[in-house]
């Protein structure tokens, strides 16, 4: 059944196929086409643009840093902040002096600094590539 459906189809593709000419495009075609495409690559592309511009991140690093200054500067260390009125002896004690007799090794330390190092390092050219890649 399915090879003769096939067959139906065939033959009817092949008679209109001979019943129709090839169609042959205009003697302009060829330069309406690329006046066209000239014409849509001259569009406008999209321009990144950050949510928050650089001036308001200096603005924003500016005051985190004067913030900081202020609170170092003026920090009187006798008066009592906040936490006091949490009662910390609820906590064990073994905890704590654990917590406070554990130490980093030098090595560790090193690993942990260069890490951050190379890990800022990476991210600016890992940003400047995408930003390069995007211009283009």
């Amino acid at each position: 059944m399915k090879e003769n459906e096939d067959k139906h189809l065939e033959e009817f593709a092949g008679k209109l196929m001979n019943e129709t000419s090839l169609e042959r495009p205009s003697t302009e075609f060829t330069s309406k086409v690329m006046f066209g495409v000239l014409a849509a690559g001259k569009g406008s592309a999209t321009v990144y643009k950050p949510l928050i511009s650089k001036p308001f991140w200096f603005i924003i690093f500016g005051s985190v840093i004067s913030l900081l200054g202020y609170l170092i500067i003026n920090a009187d260390p006798q008066a009592g902040g906040w936490f006091d009125s949490f009662d910390l002896t609820v906590i064990n004690s073994k905890f704590l002096n654990r917590l406070s007799a554990f130490k980093f090794s030098e090595i560790t330390l090193f690993t942990v600094a260069l890490s951050t190092v190379m890990l800022f390092i990476q991210i600016t050219f890992l940003k400047n590539y995408f930003n390069k890649r995007v211009k283009t």
